[in-house]
């Protein structure tokens, strides 16, 4: 058991090695930037699921099972269902590109970007959400955003 924790340890400390600006988080897609020690900074379920779970997917149910754009956030399928998957909405962008946020449409309908189809997301915001929603704060888009320059990974953040 410890062998295969200590091999796993070993390869998340490979996987981010090399980070910066030219090349990436060694093996990772083109464009992710970690850098050890502490890669990745987030954590998808201690940071990005709860967001979702609160503005998208447990609270309001817009995106849960059968959601709008089918698109379901809830635990358990929002990365397959975000990272590397065309937008129904604007089908040449992925909803979420590992280490690139500027061109992930999720995080373009997150923050408002000129460019998005429909409106900004959590729908009603700022303002009144609907269905329960919250509202995302700076805190939480710049987590998601860290999330996607890490290259939106499932891989916890290590102690």
């Amino acid at each position: 058991m410890i062998r295969r924790g200590l091999a796993l340890l070993l390869c998340v400390l490979a996987a981010c090695a090399g980070g910066g600006s030219g090349g990436g988080g060694g093996g990772g897609p083109k464009g992710c930037k970690c850098v050890a020690p502490g890669c990745p900074t987030v954590s998808f379920n201690g940071n990005i699921q709860p967001i979702f779970n609160q503005s998208c997917a447990t609270t309001s149910q817009c995106h849960a099972v059968n959601g709008a754009q089918d698109l379901d956030l809830s635990q358990g399928h929002s990365i397959q269902n975000t990272v590397n998957v065309k937008s129904t909405e604007q089908p040449k962008l992925l909803r979420i590109k590992p280490g690139d946020p500027d061109v992930s449409y999720l995080y373009q309908k997150i923050i408002g970007a000129p460019t998005i189809s429909g409106i900004l997301m959590p729908q009603g915001c700022p303002g009144t959400p609907l269905g329960g929603a919250v509202c995302l704060d700076n805190n939480q888009i710049s987590a998601i955003n860290q999330w996607i320059v890490e290259c939106a990974t499932d891989t916890p953040s290590l102690p």
